[in-house]
């Protein structure tokens, strides 16, 4: 397939904005780190409280870490983008995917170097100054980072290959019902992907517990979070019926859906999940669209009477959206009671 100029260009500034600079950023914070560790006590203090450091580590995890997680963040959004902009499409989110790693990237690595630095000629890491000018000044450098990376990119959307389409209304008697029912379940390599995300995560868990800081208190309470999230977003429930569209998860909840009253029109389209909604899950796009996207591909779109778009990507979309139309037709024509 080939690829539009605009799309090209707008790769080129995301690898730029979302992979060059973080990377380059991240390089020079670890190279200044290494060459003060002869400078830093041995051991460095590694988190703060209102009282004063509380966590401390080797001095030399801190540049290993940094670069671990600046090279890692940068590595993962340019994957995204590499493997999810294949088949040419591409959309806002990718754009937005990009500010939030130079963003994040800015917000995090110097946010610890600085802590790190101010550090430099002490003996007892206990006397570290309090870093609350150095959270303040990342976090606006982060937030301006994010916002010139986001205007930097050019505001280009490629639907791809497939367009979305609209599909006939099923045939039904007048009073008769119908009900259309599948499961929708997120990739193996999603599913891959989020556990190995969260088993990295406990590691690091137990790394961060293990140098004393109080830290690890948070980022258990992150991963048990991300372990409920995984259990009730693998897989989904689709139903179609006289109720309208309902999707939930095997244990109830969540639960989302569209009574019929609500549907405007309904269409089957080709969901490319990190163009359209950056990433798999329960997402939402920049243009307000809501999705159920465990996976690219084939995709029930419904849009409601405000406008707003919900999508759930599951295989025989054409015949869901068939009846769904259908019976929408039906309510619109003779409306029950209520």
């Amino acid at each position: 397939m080939t690829v539009p100029a605009a799309v090209r260009t707008a790769r080129r500034r995301f690898l730029l904005i979302g992979c060059a600079l973080p990377a380059a950023i991240t390089l020079v914070a670890v190279g200044l780190m290494v060459a003060w560790l002869p400078e830093v006590p041995p051991t460095v203090a590694t988190h703060w409280s209102g009282s004063g450091p509380d966590g401390f580590g080797p001095a030399w995890s801190v540049p290993l870490g940094t670069a671990v997680l600046g090279f890692g963040l940068v590595a993962l959004f340019t994957g995204i983008m590499l493997v999810g902009t294949r088949d040419g499409r591409w959309g806002p989110m990718l754009r937005l995917l990009a500010a939030l790693s130079i963003g994040t990237n800015v917000l995090l690595v110097v946010g610890i170097t600085w802590s790190f630095g101010l550090q430099r000629g002490l003996a007892d890491p206990l006397d570290a100054p309090g870093i609350g000018l150095p959270l303040l000044v990342s976090t606006l450098l982060a937030v301006g980072a994010g916002v010139g990376g986001w205007f930097a990119q050019p505001n280009v959307t490629a639907e791809g290959r497939t367009p979305a389409r609209t599909v006939e209304p099923l045939d039904l008697a007048a009073g008769e019902r119908a009900v259309w029912v599948r499961t929708t379940m997120m990739t193996r390599g999603g599913m891959v992907a989020i556990i190995v995300s969260i088993i990295a995560l406990a590691i690091g868990t137990v790394v961060v517990a293990a140098t004393g800081s109080a830290a690890w208190w948070v980022m258990l309470g992150v991963t048990v979070l991300l372990v409920v999230l995984a259990a009730t977003t693998f897989v989904f429930r689709v139903r179609v019926d006289d109720r309208g569209l309902v999707v939930r998860s095997p244990l109830g909840i969540p639960r989302f859906g569209v009574p019929l009253a609500e549907v405007e029109a309904v269409a089957v389209t080709n969901v490319h999940p990190t163009a359209e909604f950056g990433g798999w899950g329960i997402r939402l796009a920049p243009d307000g669209a809501f999705g159920i996207v465990l996976r690219a591909g084939e995709a029930l779109q419904v849009t409601r009477r405000n406008g707003r778009r919900f999508v759930v990507t599951v295989d025989d979309a054409a015949t869901a959206a068939a009846l769904l139309e259908a019976l929408s037709a039906r309510e619109r024509v003779d409306p029950p009671a209520r």
